[in-house]
Formats: structure tokens, C-alpha cells, sequence
């Protein structure tokens, strides 16, 4: 009897599934989105209709709005999937969407457990006179086109028990916006990865860098990495308009971990300490409510890995007043050419561990700073000219002998060549399974220093 009620129940009971959704250049918002051929035009139209497990293939086109609101963004996501039914947003294979905001940003995530994974976000950079943004950020009244974020996680306005958590980003492509270029603010579980970042934060108000994390918001306090910034190329990323809360040119950093204590009567202060924020009014896009609840401890691991970091105006990786990180066979290269940060530091930052990374300043610039840190572990790093700020008994001074380093990260090549002091040499005590391209680590006798696997 109980089988033949189960079959029944089988029989009467409608199958749910996930829905691909499709949007296109071509397509038309009167569609119904199901299909190749009658494909929406429109993210947002997308946006409105994704359930748990959903899929949303974008195709060729160009995707924007004419909307500068506060909070405006081409593609606003709001809702949430679940466990085991994370929503995804891809591009179509052999496709390449491009999203072009003139809001505030490209895409603006408030929701959990999203995959962005091929898209591209080109801001309005060309078409910014520097003097322009100068001006405009002495006016009380911001305009969105001179801050534009490529893609943010925004958890400022959502609830304590609603901020954005497990989230992916992944093969994408953030260039040329005017504020940050991959942004994470009040969220939990950011995945960034295998991403290009360049040319970004030159013109907004707030100091921005390429990849941003800024007080991480506790969605639970399992172990293991909840931050994981991996394999990505970072660069040209710079500010060229004074942050409006000190009247100083500041961050513009290539990877920046920010703000992850609870101490706020150590009073915020720009990365390198060098100005001391004023208490001033809120003048986010997106104000919280007031008054905002205290933000939980975040005791959460965060992963900074792989990576390529070059030519930013700020340091090539950095952290403040953050815990719990390890930076880990990256490479930064002649960073800090704006405000004269150094190359990879921490700074006012508890448990940071820092292996296998090589690290090359500019010309006159500097490898690393300490700050009022401590739990700093520093070792098996590589760097061309002696320091005392850092040391390990496992680090290497002398030239990485890089093939061929050019400021565009897409044509230069940061691999090794053969002789080169960080091969083979570097530690396995934070092991990674593979380099920036995906090749198994080790590749060799030992595991190599620096983003490159050889």
C-alpha cells in the first residue's frame, strides 16, 4: 500500500527543474527568455524572473542602461538560490557579452550563492577628463560616472541576517571603471578567480583598487577559507582623484584585504597610515540603516594566491586591519607608482602568512613595511634587493629572471627563466594544486616561487 501511494505521488506530483534562461543582443524583452531564438534582451529581465538553480546564458551584445540612480547598476541581483542550487550567469560558449554601465556599477550583486563566470565589464575611463573627476569630487553630490564599480557584492543594505554570502566570480573581465574594479563589502564566502582586473578606481572619490574585500560580515565561523582571491592578473589599477575623506591621493592597490577587526577606535586610516580619516558624514551611494547593527567578528581564512600584480598605483598586494590571510606564490611587479606604497604588506593585520611570493618594487620603491602587526609569518620569498622589515631564513635576494615583463599582464610574460632563483626552491607547507595557468605545482623537484609553475 505505502509503494503504491509513493507512485502515486510520483505520478501526480510536478516535476520542478531548473530553468536556462537566455539573453542576447538581439533578443527582445517581450520573449519569453526560454530559448536561444527567443532570447531576452535585457539582464535585468532576467534578473527578475531566476529561481534556485537557474541558469542564465548571455550571448553577444553590448548591455547597458541609461539609469544613474542611487544604486543603479545594468544588472541588479536581489535574489538568492540555495544550497546545491546556486544560480548561475555565464556567457554562452564562444560568446563574449559585454556589459557597459554608466551608473553606479556594471553588476550589483545583494544576493547569495551566485556564479558569475565569463563576463566582461568595460567602464567609461576613455571618455573621463581627469580634471572633470577632479572637480566633480569637490561637489557635495557625487556623480555615479566618475565612480563606477565593474562588479560589486554589496551586503550595506540588506539586514544582519541577510548579507550576500557564497559567492563565485570566475573568468571574467573588469576594465576601465571608474571606481573599483571586482568590489566585496558586508559579505561572506567571495571566490574571485582566474579574473583580469585592470585599469580601474582612476577616477572615483572613494580610493578605490582592482579587487577589494571591506568588512567581511560573518555568515558563519567554520573553519577553512571563507576569502579566496586566486589566479587572477591585476593591473594598471591606480587613483588619480584624492579620496574624499582625507583630501589625499590613496589605495588605487592591486589586491586589497580591508578592515576585517572590530577595533573602530583605532580609527580607519588609509592603507599606509599616512592620513588619519575625520569623522564625516555618510555619503555612500547606498546609505544603511541608522543605527547600523555592530558587524560580527569574522573569523574566517582568507586565500590570496597565484596571482599577478602589476604597475597598480597602490601596493601589488596588501591588508589592513585584517586577520587570518595567507599570501601565497604571488607575484607583484613595480607597483605603487602613485602613492608610493610598497610592494606586498600588511599593515595593522594579526596572522598573516606570506610564502613563496616574489616581490620586485619599482625603481626606488620598496619591498614590504610593518606596521603595528603582529603573527606575521614571512618566509621562502624572493625579492631583488636585501631588507630588514621581513626577513626569513628561507628567502632569497636576487633577480626572479622573468622572460619578458611588460605593463600590459596580457602580453608580457612574468614565467621564469631558466637559471632563475625562485625555482624549485619554494616551501610546501600551505600547498596550492596548481600556478596562475592551471599547471600542477609541483612541476619539478620542488615546488617554484612566484605565480608561475615551470
Amino acid at each position: 500500500m505505502n509503494q503504491l501511494l509513493l507512485l502515486v505521488l510520483l505520478l501526480t506530483t510536478p516535476f520542478v527543474s531548473a530553468q536556462t534562461w537566455y539573453v542576447s543582443g538581439t533578443g527582445n524583452d517581450a520573449n519569453d527568455g526560454k530559448s536561444e531564438k527567443t532570447a531576452f534582451r535585457s539582464l535585468q529581465k532576467a534578473a527578475g524572473l531566476v529561481e534556485p538553480g537557474d541558469v542564465v546564458l548571455i550571448g553577444n551584445g553590448i548591455y547597458t542602461n541609461t539609469d544613474t540612480g542611487n544604486g543603479s547598476a545594468v544588472l541588479n541581483i536581489t535574489r538568492s538560490g540555495k544550497p546545491g542550487a546556486w544560480i548561475t550567469w555565464k556567457a554562452r560558449p564562444g560568446h563574449q557579452p559585454d556589459i557597459r554601465p554608466v551608473g553606479w556599477c556594471g553588476i550589483q550583486v545583494s544576493g547569495s550563492y551566485h556564479i558569475l563566470d565569463g563576463l566582461s565589464v568595460t567602464g567609461r575611463n576613455d571618455s573621463i577628463v581627469l580634471l572633470k573627476a577632479q572637480e566633480d569630487a569637490k561637489k557635495p553630490k557625487p556623480d555615479p560616472g566618475f565612480n563606477t564599480n565593474g562588479i560589486f557584492f554589496n551586503g550595506r543594505n540588506n539586514p544582519p541576517g541577510s548579507k550576500p554570502h557564497h559567492l563565485i566570480i570566475r573568468n571574467c573581465t573588469v576594465g576601465k571603471c571608474p571606481g573599483g574594479g571586482i568590489v566585496g563589502i558586508e559579505m561572506d564566502y567571495l571566490t574571485v578567480e582566474d579574473c583580469t582586473v585592470f585599469d580601474n578606481a582612476w577616477f572615483m572619490r572613494y580610493g578605490g583598487s582592482g579587487i577589494t574585500t571591506l568588512n567581511n560580515w560573518a555568515f558563519d565561523d567554520a573553519p577553512g577559507y571563507h576569502i579566496v582571491i586566486q589566479r587572477n592578473r591585476v593591473w594598471n589599477n591606480k587613483t588619480l582623484v584624492p579620496w574624499e575623506r582625507i583630501n589625499k591621493l590613496s589605495d588605487g592597490n592591486g589586491i586589497l584585504l580591508d578592515v576585517t577587526d572590530q577595533n573602530t577606535a583605532n580609527g580607519a586610516t588609509n592603507p599606509n597610515a599616512d592620513a588619519v580619516v575625520k569623522p564625516a558624514s555618510q555619503t555612500v551611494t547606498q546609505p544603511a540603516p541608522d543605527p547600523k547593527p555592530a558587524r560580527p567578528e569574522w573569523k574566517g581564512r582568507a586565500l590570496i594566491a597565484n596571482n599577478l600584480s602589476a604597475y597598480n598605483g597602490g601596493s601589488g598586494i596588501h591588508t589592513f586591519r585584517t586577520r587570518h590571510v595567507d599570501i601565497i606564490n604571488n607575484t607583484t611587479y613595480h607597483n605603487g607608482g602613485i602613492v608610493g606604497y610598497q610592494e606586498l604588506f600588511p599593515n595593522r593585520s594579526d596572522d598573516v602568512v606570506i610564502l613563496n611570493n616574489i616581490i620586485v618594487p619599482r625603481p626606488g620603491g620598496q619591498v614590504t613595511s610593518n606596521n603595528r602587526n603582529t603573527n606575521i609569518r614571512w618566509d621562502y620569498n624572493l625579492y631583488p634587493t636585501a631588507q630588514t622589515i621581513f626577513t626569513g631564513p628561507n628567502d632569497r635576494v636576487g633577480d626572479p629572471r622573468f622572460i619578458d615583463p611588460r605593463p600590459d599582464l596580457l602580453t608580457g610574460n612574468f614565467r621564469l627563466a631558466k637559471g632563475s632563483p625562485a625555482l624549485h626552491s619554494g616551501s610546501a607547507d600551505v600547498p596550492l594544486p596548481t600556478d596562475l595557468l592551471k599547471k600542477a605545482r609541483p612541476a619539478g623537484s620542488g615546488r617554484d616561487r612566484g605565480a608561475f609553475e615551470q
